[in-house]
């Protein structure tokens, strides 16, 4: 065994944002696995790096490509004399075979969304989360490790470093190393002015974080706060909700292609003036990233967090990226 590899593993469609940029930092033979890795910004930038599990192939089935990639994996590890991973948290199965591996050399952390700004911890510890992981995992031929702590995992294994947009505000900073700033290429997306002053909304599955009863008021409330911005409306659904609908019949669905891409490369190809959505980390990227749009989050005030071990809510992590944080909900109905 000999050399160096460098392995990235992502699997959202925001992932590969810090990605291509985590690309370019890696050391030795890079190893990219995305399930979009057909994408043609992968490989664009000049440093092509070889797809794990054929990812790049748009005929192969999620989970062969994850089962392929496991073994890429194991045989890249006897290959190499050194072998770095890159992923975002080890809960998803593939990168918690890759952060776990016996055989990993340097374990990197880089940003997923607003998860490395306040206390997210694993919910492994519970059978049910525990019990879905490890059965996802065994679907895709791969052993999985429980982890406890945050969820990144930096609080299961030594870390090598991170890659973060604002490295000053994570939460357990103390655990890296090195950190290195993530730009998200920040300053392009803004140079487009507004096409015709209409809105991007993006939908989020906020029924898995308030009651049935706060959400069916928080989606009505939101309906009319993005209409009352005036002009056209474009509807993105997180990539979760495969069955979702526009709110409303005058507002235009983005279309399969917008779908499958981040929010953030989205909005600065359809050229509008505002962005809303409940609470989603992409509001915080886009408002970085664009001095010309306005990015508006109107249920971040019922979703409580701590920084730290500072009681918090969404709210006023948002509002420290930027981001128009819009109460809609009287505190009754909270």
């Amino acid at each position: 065994m000999s050399g160096k590899a460098s392995i990235v593993i992502g699997f959202t469609p925001f992932h590969l944002l810090p990605m291509l940029e985590v690309l370019q930092a890696m050391e030795g033979d890079a190893y990219f696995f995305h399930p979009s890795a057909d994408d043609p910004r992968v490989g664009a930038d000049g440093r092509c790096p070889v797809f794990l599990g054929k990812c790049n192939d748009p005929h192969r089935r999620r989970i062969e490509k994850y089962f392929r990639a496991g073994r890429d994996i194991d045989g890249i590890a006897k290959q190499y004399g050194e072998v770095d991973v890159y992923v975002p948290h080890p809960f998803n199965p593939l990168s918690n075979r890759a952060f776990f591996h016996p055989r990993a050399s340097g374990r990197f952390i880089y940003q997923d969304g607003l998860l490395n700004y306040y206390d997210a911890l694993s919910p492994l510890s519970s059978f049910m989360p525990r019990a879905r992981q490890i059965a996802k995992a065994a679907a895709a031929g791969l052993p999985y490790r429980a982890y406890v702590g945050h969820l990144s995992g930096v609080d299961s294994r030594t870390v090598s470093g991170g890659f973060f947009t604002h490295p000053d505000r994570i939460v357990r900073a103390d655990r890296f190393p090195i950190l290195r700033q993530l730009h998200f290429g920040r300053g392009n997306a803004g140079s487009r002015p507004a096409a015709d002053g209409g809105t991007l909304f993006l939908d989020q599955p906020i029924e898995e974080v308030v009651d049935a009863e706060v959400a069916r008021e928080l989606r009505r409330r939101t309906l009319d706060y993005v209409n009352r911005l005036g002009g056209s409306v474009h509807y993105k659904p997180h990539y979760s909700q495969k069955d979702a609908r526009c709110f409303d019949a005058a507002w235009r669905p983005v279309g399969r292609e917008f779908g499958a891409l981040p929010a953030e490369w989205v909005a600065p190809k359809l050229g509008v003036a505002n962005v809303v959505s409940f609470f989603t980390s992409a509001l915080a990227n886009i408002a970085m990233s664009s001095d010309a749009v306005a990015c508006h989050a109107t249920a971040a005030h019922v979703v409580p967090i701590s920084i730290d071990g500072r009681q918090a809510s969404l709210a006023e992590l948002l509002s420290g990226f930027g981001v128009k944080t819009v109460d809609l909900l009287p505190p009754r109905r909270r």
